[in-house]
C-alpha cells in the first residue's frame, strides 16, 4: 500500500507509533534456536540472566547477553502456564522484525500468535501537554473507571510532575490515553546512557586494558540532537512534541488487533475515537452575554470556569458536574459549551487520527524507520 503525502502543516512526525508490543507465546509450544541454545547457560551461570518475578517463574532480559531486543518470561504463575515475548524498542521495528524475533525465541507461527498489550500513539508538534489538560476531554469509555457514582463514567486527567504538568494519565491500566512531553522522555533516556556509560568507564579503568583496548572499548553517548535524530525527529531549541498513547491490554484488546497478523491493518483502527478537542477558549472578562446565549447558560459557564480553576483541568470540572448533574449532566455541559467562546484549536481529532493512521503505514511499510542507536565514538 502506498505512503500518502497529506500535509498536516507539520503536525505528524515520521515516527513509528507502535510503540510497545508484549506477545503470549502457548504454553507447549518448542523452544527456538536461540532460547534452545543460551536457556542452559543462563540458568547455570554465575550471574544467571533469568530470574523469578510476581507473575512469572522465570524472566530474562536477552539484550545484552543475547543481543535481542526482547524481554522473554517463562510460565505464567497463574493459571495456564504460557509464556511472554515483550518487544523492547517495538516503534524503531516492522511488523517483520518483531516476527523475526518470536521465531528465535520459538518455535511457533508468529502471526497467529495473540496480542498481550499494544501501545499506539501519534506525534504531534507544537502543542504543549498543558495545552490538552484544558482542551482535551474523554467521554464515556467501557474502559473507564467510574469516578465515585458518576452515571457518565468520565475518566479523570491525572496530571504527574509540576504544576505545568507534562504527563497526563486518563484511566487506568490495562487500558488508558497517555499524554505526555516525548522530548523531555528522551532527555532522560539520554541522562540514563550517559549514567550508564560513566559507570562503563569506570570499570574499564580498573581493568588490565591497553590505551588501545581502553578507548575503543570506552562508550560515548551521543548529544541530544544526535540522539533525537537516531529516532527520526529532527530537533531544535524549545520544539514541542507531545505523544497521544493508547495503552490496551489484557481481555480490553479490541476483536480487529487479536494477532500480530492483525497489526497490518493497524492504520484502520482508531485508539483514539473517545478523546474529544474542545473548541472553546477561556474567559477572559465579564462583560454581558454572547449575543444569542441565554444569561442562564452565561452565567453558569462563569461558574463552570471557576470550577475548572479549582480543581484544574476541565476534566475534573466535566467529572464534578456529571456526578451532581442528576441525570442531565451531559444536558448542562451542552448547554455551557455553547455559552463559552469559541476559538480554533492548534489541532483537531482528526489531525491527530491522521497522525497515527500515516505512521503506522509508514512502519508497516517497512519504510523511513529509524536505525536502533548504537554507541558513537567521539572524533579525536
Amino acid at each position: 500500500m502506498p505512503i500518502p503525502q497529506t500535509s498536516l502543516s507539520g503536525l505528524v512526525r515520521k515516527s513509528q507509533v507502535l510503540d510497545k508490543v508484549d506477545i503470549r507465546i502457548p504454553e507447549l509450544a518448542a523452544l527456538g534456536p536461540v532460547l534452545t541454545e543460551h536457556v542452559g547457560q543462563l540458568k547455570n551461570d554465575s550471574a544467571p540472566l533469568f530470574r523469578p518475578s510476581r507473575f512469572y517463574q522465570q524472566v530474562s532480559d536477552l539484550r545484552e547477553r543475547v543481543g535481542i531486543d526482547a524481554v522473554v518470561h517463562l510460565s505464567f504463575r497463574y493459571g495456564c502456564p504460557t509464556h511472554k515475548v515483550e518487544i523492547i524498542d517495538a516503534g524503531e521495528k516492522t511488523l517483520s522484525d518483531m516476527a523475526e524475533i518470536v521465531t528465535k525465541l520459538f518455535d511457533v507461527d508468529p502471526w497467529s500468535l495473540s496480542l498481550m498489550r499494544l501501545d499506539l500513539a501519534a506525534d504531534i508538534e507544537g502543542v504543549p501537554v498543558p495545552w490538552f489538560k484544558h482542551h482535551a476531554v474523554v467521554n464515556r469509555k467501557r474502559f473507564s473507571s467510574q469516578i465515585e457514582k458518576s452515571t457518565e463514567q468520565e475518566l479523570k486527567f491525572v496530571g504527574m510532575g509540576t504544576a505545568e504538568a507534562q504527563s497526563l494519565y486518563v484511566g487506568k491500566r490495562p487500558n488508558l490515553v497517555r499524554i505526555y512531553d516525548k522530548i523531555a522522555e528522551w532527555r532522560m533516556q539520554l541522562s540514563k546512557l550517559e549514567r550508564d556509560a560513566k559507570r562503563f568507564n569506570a570499570r574499564l579503568k580498573e581493568m588490565a586494558l591497553t590505551p588501545d583496548e581502553r578507548y575503543y572499548g570506552a562508550r560515548t553517548p551521543p548529544n541530544f540532537e544526535d540522539y533525537c535524530k537516531a529516532r527520526g525527529y529532527a530537533y531544535r531549541e524549545d520544539k514541542i512534541l507531545t505523544r497521544i498513547e493508547r495503552q490496551i491490554g489484557s481481555n480490553q484488546i479490541p476483536s480487529e488487533l487479536r494477532t500480530i497478523a492483525d497489526l497490518k491493518h493497524a492504520h484502520e483502527f482508531k485508539p483514539f475515537k473517545d478523546l474529544r478537542i474542545l473548541p472553546t477558549g477561556p474567559l477572559k472578562q465579564i462583560g454581558c452575554p454572547p449575543r444569542g446565549v441565554p444569561v442562564r447558560n452565561w452565567l453558569a459557564y462563569i461558574g463552570f470556569c471557576s470550577l475548572e480553576k479549582f480543581y484544574g483541568s476541565t476534566q475534573l470540572a466535566r467529572s464534578v458536574v456529571l456526578q451532581h448533574g442528576q441525570g442531565n449532566g451531559k444536558r448542562i455541559l451542552e448547554s455551557i459549551e455553547e455559552a463559552a467562546p469559541q476559538l480554533t484549536p492548534p489541532v483537531t481529532m482528526e489531525q491527530i487520527q491522521e497522525s497515527y493512521r500515516r505512521s503506522t503505514l509508514i512502519q508497516n511499510s517497512g519504510k523511513y524507520l529509524c536505525p536502533t542507536y548504537e554507541y558513537a565514538k567521539q572524533s579525536t
